[in-house]
């Protein structure tokens, strides 16, 4: 039983050794979080839905350039009877000839004028993207408190690691010393027991504190996406330049739901634009060739058949109540935002309230304890004059 009890505290400590007396390297908090900042699949995807916004800018962009089209046709005709009198019927087209036909055709189109829809479109998308860009700074505010927090948990972890192995060593002295001291029948088999099961205890503990440390580091890993080992050791935490915001009109949240309603509002604006004429410029300019027998031959064979241009005005009326729902929708999810926005407002407005009265009753607890020091010093002293007189 004492050489497997043995080998089990040697096992125990050659753990204990690898993973927290003999680290491979070092790490601080700046240096994950800056790992964190570049390579977090998080921050990634945020990052994305940026560039996704910048890109739909440039859609947008584009209603502001005209559009050029060209297009060929190559067409076979069979006429089946010599008796149509009429070409067209209704949208359909009848042929009544029996040809090899080439068509081609160049087109231009170009919005003139929108009445302000296409300046709101864009005033719609910088908002989105604002928003966006706010979402990954409050994406990355996040991700480093979460990251604060796993180290410092981390850090615990280790100091209590160095507790247990200074605990550990005295405690299996003192077990070695009422060993010899139960050999010389001066105590009971019982207290040595009882100091047996003590350090087994602080074994146990110690193997505990060493899952909690892969999980705690497996936690780091995933936020910051950093090929961390387990023979890692944590530099303590130093934070400096900490500008505490009191205000939450300056904060990510409110800067991220400030832009959120602003895109809301021109996106309103864009579905009252549907009722707004809209004013177009189109031409064509077709090629026509033809010929009983080959396609090479009515391709040769096109010549210049057409042109026409002109401009159209477009108005819509009535759509089935589409534009008005999705208007009122839209006024809906603004109205939501906006609520969103005083709740977050009022939690901020709880949050530093219940820090500044936590930080009152903190420091009254300390001036009452440094009184009470104080006063039990004094009346120490007391007693000991009183004592030497």
């Amino acid at each position: 039983l004492k050489i497997r009890e043995i080998i089990m505290k040697k096992c125990l400590v050659v753990l204990f050794t690898i993973y927290f007396i003999n680290p491979l390297y070092s790490i601080d908090f700046e240096e994950l979080k800056n790992h964190m900042q570049k390579n977090s699949k998080q921050l990634q995807i945020k990052k994305y839905d940026v560039d996704i916004s910048n890109e739909d800018l440039n859609i947008v962009n584009s209603d502001a350039y005209p559009s050029l089209s060209v297009g060929y046709n190559i067409e076979n005709s069979e006429s089946l009877t010599n008796n149509i009198n009429s070409t067209s019927v209704g949208d359909n087209n009848l042929s009544n000839d029996t040809l090899k036909k080439s068509y081609s055709y160049l087109s231009l189109n170009y919005n003139l004028y929108s009445f302000g829809r296409l300046e709101d479109k864009r005033q719609n998308q910088k908002h989105l993207i604002t928003a966006s860009k706010f979402e990954y700074c409050l994406e990355f505010k996040d991700l480093s408190l979460k990251l604060l927090e796993h180290y410092n948990n981390i850090l615990n972890n280790q100091t209590k690691a160095a507790y247990l192995s200074k605990i550990i060593e005295e405690k299996n002295k003192i077990y070695k010393y009422k060993e010899k001291l139960f050999d010389s029948g001066n105590i009971t088999r019982l207290d040595v027991t009882k100091s047996a099961i003590e350090v087994a205890d602080l074994y146990s503990q110690i193997s505990d504190n060493q899952k909690e440390f892969k999980n705690l580091l497996n936690q780091i890993v995933l936020i910051t996406n950093h090929p961390l080992v387990d023979k890692v050791y944590f530099n303590p935490l130093t934070i400096s330049n900490i500008n505490p915001q009191n205000e939450f009109e300056n904060s990510v949240n409110a800067k991220t739901l400030e832009s959120q309603i602003k895109a809301k509002i021109s996106e309103v604006s864009l579905y009252e634009d549907d009722y707004l004429p809209n004013l177009n410029f189109y031409s064509k300019y077709d090629f026509y060739g033809y010929d009983k027998d080959s396609y090479q031959q009515s391709f040769d064979e096109m010549r210049e058949n057409s042109y026409k241009f002109g401009l159209s005005l477009s108005l819509n009326i009535f759509n089935g109540f589409k534009t008005s729902s999705e208007k009122e929708k839209a006024l809906l999810q603004l109205k939501q935002l906006q609520t969103k926005y005083d709740l977050e407002k009022d939690n901020f407005e709880n949050q530093i309230l219940t820090i500044n009265e936590n930080y009152k009753l903190d420091k009254l607890n300390l001036e009452n304890k440094s009184k009470t020091l104080k006063l039990a010093f004094l009346s120490e002293t007391n007693s000991s004059k009183l004592k030497e007189n």
